[in-house]
């Protein structure tokens, strides 16, 4: 793993640890606010990973680290929700879901079509839509989860 996503990597389960929340809805939220936050002050290197990704350059060494992440993320709801009662988030596709709603937040700030501003004021709202998704899906109805 180069520098760059080893460093991201680390700063993201760091942040993952920082993140707080007692239960799930608390730390989707919280997450949402340091989400803003953690792709601002990382925007460099994971420009420059995306666009060595966008070029094929290693691409093993990046969904190695994005998976890691993912993973890393998944212990933390596992931890905070030991009724399942969001079980997908218990797994790497509920994980790969919820990340990618919240990538889909950051995308529309760095588009232009948030303020900083106006997301923290939304944040709550997101947060609910999010969890809600996960709430709805009944776990028995899927054979291709994974089991790692």
């Amino acid at each position: 793993m180069n520098q760059n996503l080893y460093q991201l990597t680390r700063e993201y389960e760091k942040f993952t640890d920082e993140c707080e929340g007692q239960n799930v809805p608390e730390f989707v939220e919280n997450f949402i606010y340091g989400s803003m936050d953690y792709n601002e002050e990382n925007l460099p290197k994971l420009t420059e990973e995306m666009g060595k990704q966008a070029q094929g350059q290693d691409p093993d060494n990046f969904k190695k680290a994005f998976d890691e992440m993912l993973l890393y993320l998944r212990d933390r709801f596992v931890a905070l929700d030991p009724d399942k009662e969001y079980w997908p988030l218990h797994y790497r596709e509920g994980v790969s879901a919820f990340v990618a709603m919240i990538d889909g937040l950051i995308v529309q700030y760095f588009s232009g079509l948030y303020s900083v501003e106006d997301l923290k004021e939304r944040t709550p709202l997101f947060a609910a839509i999010i969890l809600n998704g996960f709430v709805g899906v009944n776990e028995n109805e899927y054979d291709t989860l994974s089991t790692d």
